[in-house]
Formats: structure tokens, sequence, C-alpha cells
């Protein structure tokens, strides 16, 4: 029980800490780069959301329970990093950071319900299908409930525009993330210890 709490408490810090500076290098790197190369074009999601990857990854890696970690991590760095919160703690924050951290828990609970009398099944890294599954799952999710209550959006066709935008953000974010993943394992199985 003990070796699970620590080993819980080790990943806890690793996703938030991870999470934070993903979504910082978002908001100061990639938002910036959209904005200048998508000038003309209404800006609503981005096209390349890193955090997504973080936030599958992190489910996949510690299992549901990862909520309770990235809600307050979400939470901090919306109060702090997101000029449209401007520092203030509103139920519209605190409602974005539980559908932000409650996505990928879900779909992974769902994934893991759907496939539970499936004997070769396993929740892991090395099933990257499986981590595309989840991603896709709570994209879709995060997509349309973040769309419904951030945006005053009144034509369908804007709405699905915007859920679309967010879903392929979401996803290319995931692809990245999982390169980057391969190549950081790669980097360190390489180097002797």
């Amino acid at each position: 029980m003990m070796d699970k709490l620590r080993s819980f408490a080790r990943w806890e810090v690793v996703v938030a800490i991870c999470y934070f500076l993903v979504l910082l290098f978002e908001i100061k790197v990639v938002f910036p780069f959209e904005k200048l190369l998508l000038a003309p074009f209404p800006y609503m999601a981005s096209l390349i959301f890193l955090p997504h990857a973080v936030r599958v990854l992190g489910t996949v890696i510690v299992g549901p329970k990862i909520f309770f970690v990235l809600f307050p991590t979400i939470l901090v760095s919306g109060y702090f990093l997101f000029d449209s919160y401007a520092g203030e703690t509103s139920y519209l924050l605190i409602i974005d950071a539980a559908i932000g951290a409650g996505c990928s828990p879900l779909a992974y609970i769902i994934v893991k319900w759907a496939n539970k009398n499936k004997v070769e099944f396993a929740l892991t890294l090395l099933n990257w299908r499986t981590v595309f599954l989840i991603g896709a799952i709570a994209s879709v999710l995060n997509s349309v409930m973040r769309v419904m209550l951030l945006s005053n959006l009144n034509q369908l066709q804007n709405t699905l525009e915007a859920i679309a935008k967010v879903i392929i953000g979401d996803m290319v974010g995931l692809a990245i993330g999982m390169v980057i993943l391969v190549f950081l394992f790669r980097l360190v199985r390489r180097r002797p210890i």
C-alpha cells in the first residue's frame, strides 16, 4: 500500500510540473506562432494543444485518480497563466478546470469498461492504440463540454467548427507528445546507468 502511495506521489509531482511547463510553452510559444500564421482566421482553439498529451499520458500512467492532480494544476495554471480569467477565481474557471481534468480519466474508465472481458487488454504506454483511443474519447468529451461552456456560438456550423478545432488540436498535441515520449525513452535507453 505504501509503495503505491509513494509511486502516486512521485508521478503526481511529475505530471503537475509537466502540465504547467507544457501549458506555459503553449501560451508563450505555440499560441503566438499560431496567431501569426492564422491571423486572418478567427481564433477559438489551438491547432496543436500539447497539454492534452500530458493529461492523457498522465492518466494512462497513474489511472483515473490523476484527476486529483490535474484539477488543482489546471485551476492554478488557469488562474496565473490565462489573461481571460484575469487572476480571478470564478465558477467558469472551476468548471473549466474540472472539465479539463475529468475528461481523460472518464475516457480511461470508458475504455477499460468496454474492454473488461478481453484478457490481452492492457492500459499501458506500450499499447499506443489504446492511448490514442483514450485521447480521442477525452478530446471529444473535452471539446463538446468546453465549447458549450466557454463560447456563445449561436449557429450550429460555428459550434461544430469550434468542436472540430478543439478535437484536432488535442489529437495533434497527443501525437506530438507521444513522438516526444518515444524519443525520450530511446535517449534514456541508450545511456548507461
